[in-house]
């Protein structure tokens, strides 16, 4: 709303308390106490209630998670979701499901972890992350024996070099022909410490890693929205973002670039994602270009707690540690050229019927749905098909039982429960919020902060340098007055300060249904 160019406060906010944009439910009230009705639709969360998740379907990782979660004092939904990424990425291209009789994917997860910065995520994240560095460290024991033995082999291979090339100025001399160079004069290839995890790093690096890392890579960023906007801050022709939705299907990858002399190949470009996202920065994916990279993610958004206890009790970690452990230690399959490739495993026919109707259900919904929820729903059996391979593979890690030889049914029901009763609910949860237009959203925002401030009257500016965030601009904060003034949740007293005339301060007052308790 804006009068001559202008915010109405702006425009006269002298006269602003009486004028037309004042809303007829309180402008001719007699009693200036009076209210009426309230639009105290700004005063809920603003989407839909965050589903928990069901422990259950992570066996006999549940004590650890709850307890993992009690630390951080945090939703352990955090913590969870983390662990099945992490997992995911530990047999990326190691173990791939096949269903039917062609379709296989990599089991890993793009997983998003939304909440305010003193919601816990990293703390969480860091009670998987805990696993992986000790994974690591087994995986890279003997890393200084390869060094050594690489330092060896090069100044060889540049001895014979040099040698090489004696031998060509004395062919050339004698008019003789050159003698072809030895293989061994060739520099080898530098070796690359095994890894799971990798952080900030560009596009360009993650495919060096790609290539001589083969079993996958776990891509780990704190904020995932300024990973998502920066894919193309250093590239040309949207390639970075292109690339980044590679690296979701693990198919073969080859990077060419000028200052290289030989591509770079990646056999198969598997890498999970797992990072966090703070509310008001999910429209920076969500709004982004439709090219299916947020359909791609798992989205974890539970409510937060609002305790706070120490936790006081030590456990032991080293038992779930081994068992992670023993996911990084399987082997991977070869071709008949003797290049890595992951080991196939079958669904059980029992699997295959679960996903199939869950395919088809997924389908049905998803012709029906529109925008990002249609992509969500299109890529759920997908999600399905890798969730199983990761659920069986946690179990098999934690019992000590026989490697896993196919996907079972078992392992397929929790994945669907997982989709339809968590991920799916979830993405609802994230869409509908991140919907909202902005001046709506900035509104919101504003309201939650007076309910939980607990003010009853404000002045715009003062309340704009507390807050910060999306209200830190006067436009924003002029905004967000106005949707509250239309919604009758709050109403404007400018006063000035002195008798004197001047610019009057731009003080509001606050409706009492904002402090009263909702059902």
């Amino acid at each position: 709303m804006t009068f001559n160019g202008k915010h109405p406060i702006e425009a006269d906010p002298e006269t602003y308390e009486r004028s037309a944009f004042v809303p007829a439910s309180y402008r001719d009230q007699e009693d200036p106490d009076a209210w009426g009705e309230a639009d105290i639709s700004y005063l809920g969360m603003g989407r839909r209630p965050a589903p928990a998740f069901p422990l259950t379907v992570l066996g006999p990782w549940a004590d650890w998670v709850e307890m993992k979660a009690r630390g951080a004092c945090a939703p352990p939904d955090y913590v969870a979701v983390a662990l099945m990424a992490c997992a995911g990425a530990a047999i990326a291209n190691v173990r791939w499901p096949l269903a039917g009789a062609t379709w296989s994917e990599p089991p890993i997860l793009w997983c998003a972890e939304v909440g305010a910065p003193s919601s816990s995520k990293s703390p969480s994240m860091d009670a998987a992350f805990g696993l992986v560095r000790h994974a690591e460290d087994l995986m890279a024991a003997d890393f200084d024996e390869v060094q050594t033995d690489f330092a060896t082999r090069k100044q060889a291979a540049e001895a014979r070099n040099e040698a090489w090339k004696a031998d060509v100025k004395a062919a050339i001399k004698a008019g003789e022909n050159p003698p072809p160079q030895p293989r061994d004069a060739a520099e080898p290839a530098a070796p690359i410490r095994p890894r799971i995890r990798v952080a900030d790093v560009t596009a360009e690096k993650l495919g060096m890693l790609a290539a001589g890392l083969p079993r996958g890579l776990l891509l780990v960023r704190d904020e995932l929205s300024g990973f998502i906007g920066g894919l193309d801050r250093y590239s040309t022709g949207g390639s970075d973002r292109a690339f980044a939705i590679e690296m979701y299907g693990g198919r073969s990858y080859v990077v060419d670039r000028v200052k290289n002399p030989e591509p770079v190949v990646i056999r198969h470009l598997s890498v999970g994602v797992l990072g966090g996202i703070q509310p008001e920065r999910l429209s920076a994916i969500i709004e982004g270009p439709d090219d299916g990279l947020a359909a791609r993610l798992l989205w974890c958004w539970p409510d937060a707690s609002p305790d706070f206890r120490l936790a006081r009790e030590l456990h032991d970690d080293s038992p779930m540690q081994a068992a992670f452990a023993r996911l990084t230690a399987l082997a991977m399959d070869a071709d008949r050229f003797g290049h890595p490739e992951p080991k196939l495993l079958r669904l059980t026919r029992e699997a295959e019927d679960i996903l199939e109707a869950f395919a088809r259900e997924m389908a049905r919904r998803a012709h029906e749905a529109t925008g990002l929820f249609a992509g969500t729903l299109g890529k759920a059996r997908g999600h399905a098909l890798r969730i199983a391979t990761v659920i069986d593979h946690l179990w098999w890690c934690a019992r000590q039982e026989a490697e896993p030889e196919e996907v079972g049914a078992s392992a397929m029901r929790c994945a669907v429960e997982l989709l339809q009763g968590y991920f799916i609910p979830m993405s609802e949860r994230v869409y509908g919020d991140a919907s909202i237009p902005t001046a709506e959203r900035q509104a919101i925002y504003l309201a939650r902060h007076l309910r939980r401030t607990n003010r009853a009257e404000f002045v715009a500016r003062d309340l704009r340098r507390e807050i910060g965030g999306p209200l830190r601009e006067a436009d924003q904060m002029n905004s967000a007055c106005e949707g509250l003034v239309e919604a009758n949740l709050i109403r404007p007293r400018f006063t000035r300060a002195g008798p004197t005339k001047g610019k009057a301060a731009k003080r509001y007052e606050v409706n009492p249904v904002v402090f009263a308790r909702l059902s």
